[in-house]
């Protein structure tokens, strides 16, 4: 598989999801898998999308549920994380995180400090997550220019969007793990209290100690307490829609790792409000006029083992985002959409590696769409304008992105499809990478900027083969991204302060690689069905000279048997990756590992889904494995072996 310059990279995955009441409704049914991704800007099923997308909710997800974003998609087809210890990790989707992957939460941003930094949690709680739909390239260009990579969205229900059939509904949950001592909890309900109005509420909590790993034994540093909550209301008539939710998130977590890093801990917390609202048919030419707006108010404060504060980080975010869908026009529907936001980042004090900066952006997109027979036709385009402003250096970079992309698929049937996606997209370059000076302990680092760096153009071709209907399902997906003027952190070999120094540089950059996903139901008797699926993905990533960039992920696998019946669903399977030895200048190699999984759910009474207990064994075999995306790999090895139990009740 493996050429000089090409690499054609495979995942294969399959989600074994249909429930048991439509399995014993119609046991000979095919099944199918073309969930609907409202990620994008015109809600479109899987198989309409070109680019890869995994859309993770039901049994899938719960299996998959842990202590953070990262760690919870790992096992996602093309994505990785920065696995920074237990409090933070974040998503890194073929090889490209930070700036180029956007983290939304309902459609917002995050409003967190992760993209400044691996040490940074991502502000999204596990415990509230319904769905997780994970677009991979720029599908999800029109939130942005720093989705060039990918988008991530977490969809939960802080802001409903239904009324409860019942007058009320939700779930609680409790889960300990034995790998770290962790205990977690969550609740939410909707309760309508009339006709038209829905009330929301949730909390939830993590606690957990130092983990264990296999070669290390007990990992330093690494215990983490999380809690949240959030209060929220929908109004829902029959011409628009109104909501607000109001949330808190509080977390106190550790930096694992040798040298002086390790006796820091990190306390955030952060405030955030929501407000959605939409009119249907508001005008005659329109369908429905959406307007979005989120606000945070996060701090963190990164704790010496002394007791006292060494650096405060601060970001004040708020971020905007009208949508109007037009009617059709001559068969063509469309979206067209204005995106504003600000970010206010300050850090003060020995680890304030980025001076205080204000960001602004002011973005126009659209997508229009073209439904001909067996064809889909899709074209969509964004302008965004960005200030950066540091104002203590006395500088201000502004950049004028354009972004486009086009696709087109073919439908053979309604089980296969075949599409070809052609993207150019832009991205200035972020505060971090034009203004950073300083010693950065968590990426033990001292990390230089470079305020002359211009825009960054990307040229991008996916080809997908798609089958969402039948007993065997999946997609391939290809990629190729030509990069002009690549933004990346270069380690370069000398020393300041004690500390490697990293560069942000411009370099022409080429990432080539891609992901199949099967899965096949071998066997249906009478209430239960037999299948099986697995998983393989990789990217390579080059410099124009030949040079590897770091921190690629390596070729990626898995393979799983499942067994689901009205009462009980078992999987058992494998995760790994190869060793990964195309590396760049400085950048040590790290070698392979495979994990062997299991899980089964019980659901004590066969006729009633809504009761289930699920226990996990994970990383049975005790392996001993480093991940490479991870700038603590040398230091910070995976968890060890460790059984889970969680029970679930949902009304």
């Amino acid at each position: 598989m493996r050429h000089a310059g090409l690499m054609l990279g495979v995942s294969v995955l399959c989600v074994l999801a249909a429930t048991a009441a439509a399995q014993q409704a119609a046991p000979d049914a095919a099944v199918r898998l073309d969930p609907v991704v409202v990620s994008a800007p015109l809600a479109s099923s899987r198989s309409q999308i070109v680019e890869g997308v995994t859309v993770l909710e039901g049994a899938r997800l719960e299996r998959l549920r842990g202590g953070n974003l990262g760690e919870m998609l790992e096992r996602t087809p093309g994505v990785s994380s920065t696995q920074f210890g237990p409090g933070a990790s974040r998503p890194v989707i073929r090889g490209q995180g930070g700036p180029r992957v956007r983290v939304l939460q309902n459609g917002t941003d995050s409003f967190d400090a992760s993209v400044v930094s691996p040490d940074h949690a991502v502000t999204v709680p596990p415990g509230g997550i319904r769905r997780i739909e994970v677009l991979r390239g720029p599908a999800g260009l029109l939130y942005g220019s720093s989705a060039i990579g990918g988008v991530v969205n977490v969809i939960d229900g802080r802001i409903p969007d239904a009324m409860p059939a019942k007058g009320a509904a939700g779930e609680a949950r409790l889960g300990y793990g034995t790998g770290a001592g962790e205990a977690s909890g969550f609740a939410g309900i909707d309760a309508a209290v009339s006709d038209r109005f829905v009330l929301h509420g949730e909390g939830g909590f993590l606690d957990a100690n130092d983990y264990r790993s296999a070669g290390t034994g007990r990992i330093d540093n690494s215990a983490m307490r999380d809690r949240n909550g959030a209060i929220g209301g929908s109004w829902l008539g029959d011409r628009g829609h109104a909501g607000l939710s109001v949330a808190r998130f509080e977390s106190y977590y550790g930096i694992p790792g040798g040298g002086e890093e390790s006796g820091v801990r990190i306390d955030m917390d952060q405030t955030r409000l929501d407000t959605r609202f939409g009119l249907y048919e508001p005008f005659g030419f329109l369908d429905e006029l959406r307007v979005s707006l989120g606000y945070a108010d996060y701090a963190h404060r990164e704790i010496e083992g002394s007791g006292e504060v060494g650096t405060r980080f601060s970001n004040d975010s708020w971020e905007t985002r009208i949508e109007a869908v037009h009617r059709p026009l001559g068969g063509i529907e469309g979206v067209i959409g204005l995106q504003g936001g600000s970010r206010d980042f300050s850090a003060v004090g020995e680890e304030a590696f980025v001076p205080p900066t204000v960001t602004d952006t002011l973005a126009l997109f659209a997508l229009e769409r073209l439904e001909a027979g067996p064809w889909l036709f899709s074209l969509g385009g964004r302008i965004e304008r960005q200030q950066i402003e540091a104002g203590t250096l006395g500088r201000d970079r502004r950049f004028n992105a354009w972004s486009a992309a086009a696709s087109a698929t073919y439908r053979f049937n309604d089980a296969w499809s075949t599409g070809l996606s052609l993207s150019r997209t832009e991205r200035g370059p972020g505060a971090e990478e034009l203004f950073s000076d300083g010693p950065h302990l968590a990426t033990r680092a001292f990390e230089r900027g470079d305020a002359s760096l211009g825009k960054e153009i990307a040229w991008h071709a996916e080809w997908s083969l798609k089958r969402v209907a039948g007993d065997v399902t999946g997609g391939l997906n290809l990629f190729a991204t030509r990069y002009r003027d690549f933004i990346f952190g270069d380690f370069t070999g000398e020393e300041e302060d004690g500390l490697q120094v990293l560069q942000y540089r411009q370099t022409d950059a080429d990432f080539i690689g891609g992901e199949l996903e099967l899965g096949w139901i071998f066997h249906r008797g009478p209430g239960y069905t037999l299948g099986i699926d697995g998983a393989l993905d990789y990217v390579e990533a080059r410099q124009r000279n030949g040079a590897p960039l770091p921190l690629i992920p390596p070729f990626g696998y898995s393979f799983g048997f499942n067994v689901e019946t009205a009462a009980v669903d078992f999987r058992a399977g494998i995760d790994g990756v190869l060793a990964q030895d195309r590396n760049a200048p400085h950048e040590s190699e790290t070698g392979g590992y495979t994990l062997l999984n299991a899980a089964i759910t019980w659901r004590p009474f066969a006729s009633n889904r809504n009761i289930a207990l699920l226990l996990q064994g994970r990383n049975l075999t005790d392996e001993d494995g480093r991940n490479h995306v991870s700038l603590l790999k040398d230091e910070v090895p995976i968890r060890g072996r460790e059984a889970r139990l969680d029970a679930r009740v949902t009304f």
